[in-house]
């Protein structure tokens, strides 16, 4: 890797990180580059926006996402296995970062603001239902599911289910979330044999 190539990846994992526990609109250049030990101009210069800052913290994210949370699901044993590997990668994933998972702050963020963040978290969380979709349609596969399924209702269960918990572990701090969202996430696949 290149010491470019190091210096940006570093940005991006304290954006990240920032964006987490501040929001996506709130991280400043200012502060990113103080918290990176570098000057604003060159912070400034690896990104030359905070859009294009905003929308690489959020690729970043996305690698880091599907490395993390899709791919080791996707080695488990196709259905209900792979399922429940996924919502447990999930819960890691957003239990990791300080503020929670990125994605949902940057939903709220930019949920009725035009523009090119908003159009590259679209593209992002497009990609991540579809996962699910594809996801419900191997449990069929599998067995697991009934044939008759509408698969574009179980991903809107199930990435439901998973805001709850985003909910209910981050803001409210709740010691019984992990229980409910089991209890939850039993009677959501049940629904679905």
């Amino acid at each position: 890797m290149t010491k470019g190539r190091d210096t940006k990846n570093t940005i991006l994992n304290a954006g990240l990180e920032m964006a987490s526990q501040l929001g996506l609109e709130n991280m400043t250049i200012g502060v990113l580059a103080k918290e990176t030990n570098m000057s604003k101009s060159g912070l400034f210069a690896h990104f030359n926006s905070k859009v294009n800052l905003q929308i690489e913290i959020l690729k970043y994210a996305g690698q880091l996402f599907a490395e993390s949370v899709v791919v080791p699901a996707l080695k488990k044993e196709a259905g209900i296995p792979r399922i429940r590997a996924l919502v447990g990668n999930w819960d890691d994933w957003s239990s990791k970062l300080s503020g929670g998972c990125i994605f949902v702050s940057a939903s709220s963020d930019f949920s009725d603001r035009p523009g090119k963040v908003r159009e590259a978290l679209l593209r992002q969380q497009e990609t991540w239902l579809d996962s699910l979709r594809r996801m419900a349609k191997s449990a069929m596969l599998a067995g697991d599911f009934r044939k008759d399924i509408d698969c574009d209702q179980f991903a809107f269960d199930l990435y439901s289910l998973l805001l709850g918990f985003h909910l209910y572990y981050k803001l409210l701090n709740d010691s019984e979330t992990k229980k409910h969202q089991k209890i939850a996430l039993d009677r959501l696949l049940d629904n679905y044999k």
